[in-house]
């Protein structure tokens, strides 16, 4: 377990601070405080109980590793569970990891089990005062927004990777119809089921935020988390077309797959329609009667007769498959 700790306070900021530090600066409104929690979340509840005063019912929430989005009101808190997106290209599998928040008049708190990049960078950027504005300096709410904001920047670069992969898959799907090609639309169509059932109702919750924090985000702040919600709608969109374009490429393979059948029946029936009057032919001449007239009076070239008759059977009938476009 990592626990990154940061406090402005009076435009100063500071990293790691005391206990004494960090008790004075959540009794300061005018400073803010930022919690990272990386790893197993029971090993800071210590902190998180006392100094934070979470109760145990968000305890045992954060602790679970697996959680719908929601949005929960505490004493003197609120609490957010949201979830970022990751894809592997390389065995199609998705990951939703969850990111738990909690914020109150002058601090954020975040905790998730599994490292994240984006807000790694989001961090190094207060950590530096990099960036467009001094996100810690700014105060609670446009924290809040940097953090959601950059979770949902964050889904795009891994909807952009899906979108090669269908764009690969649609080419492939008509000329490949192995097992392989079929498993991996399965497994890419399960992933966007996922992702999908994961967005859904964050939606929801860029709206909450606005509606039910009261004035703990000022007015001025609200279109910020508009811009979120609009973000998040756009990439529920986004999934919604591909998961229709999967199951357009899913119907496309399994027409690929029938049409590869036909030919092949076509084919071997072509084939069996051509040995049939042979067989009838042989079957004529290769009958065990006492006295037949093919026997008896057989000069030495009825055999080759046969032959020239099959053959000429067999040319015929070429002739007239490839004449109805058959072959």
């Amino acid at each position: 377990m990592r626990k990154r700790l940061m406090i402005s306070r009076n435009d100063k900021r500071s990293f790691d601070p005391s206990q004494q530090e960090l008790e004075d600066a959540l009794d300061d409104p005018n400073s803010l405080i930022w919690l990272d929690v990386e790893g197993n979340p029971t090993e800071a509840s210590a902190l998180l109980t006392t100094t934070f005063k979470l109760s145990s019912l968000t305890m045992d929430t954060i602790a679970e590793e697996y959680e719908r989005a929601r949005f929960v009101e505490g004493d003197d808190y609120f609490y957010l569970v949201t979830h970022s997106l990751a894809f592997d290209t390389q065995t199609d599998e998705a990951d939703t990891p969850k990111l738990d928040t909690v914020f109150g008049r002058n601090f954020v708190v975040t905790a998730h089990r599994s490292p994240l990049a984006w807000l790694d960078s989001l961090r190094a950027a207060c950590r530096t005062g990099e960036g467009k504005e001094n996100i810690l300096g700014r105060g609670m709410p446009y924290l809040l927004h940097a953090i959601l904001d950059a979770q949902v920047d964050s889904y795009f670069p891994v909807l952009d990777d899906i979108d090669d992969i269908i764009d690969e898959l649609e080419n492939t799907t008509v000329k490949d119809t192995s097992n392989a090609v079929q498993a991996r639309l399965f497994r890419i169509k399960r992933s966007l089921a996922l992702m999908r059932r994961v967005i859904s109702p964050q939606v929801e919750l860029a709206n909450s935020l606005i509606i039910r924090t009261g004035n703990l985000i000022p007015t001025e702040a609200e279109p910020y988390f508009a811009d979120v919600r609009d973000h998040l709608v756009r990439a529920f969109e986004i999934l919604d077309s591909y998961r229709d374009l999967m199951s357009g490429l899913l119907d496309v393979y399994l027409t690929t797959v029938s049409n590869r059948l036909n030919e092949v029946m076509k084919q071997l029936t072509i084939i069996a329609t051509i040995f049939l009057p042979i067989t009838f032919v042989t079957g004529v001449f290769g009958q065990n009667f006492g006295h037949m007239p093919q026997v008896e009076h057989d000069a030495g070239f009825n055999f080759w007769l046969a032959l020239g008759l099959m053959a000429l059977i067999t040319v015929g009938q070429i002739w007239y498959f490839r004449r109805r476009g058959w072959l």
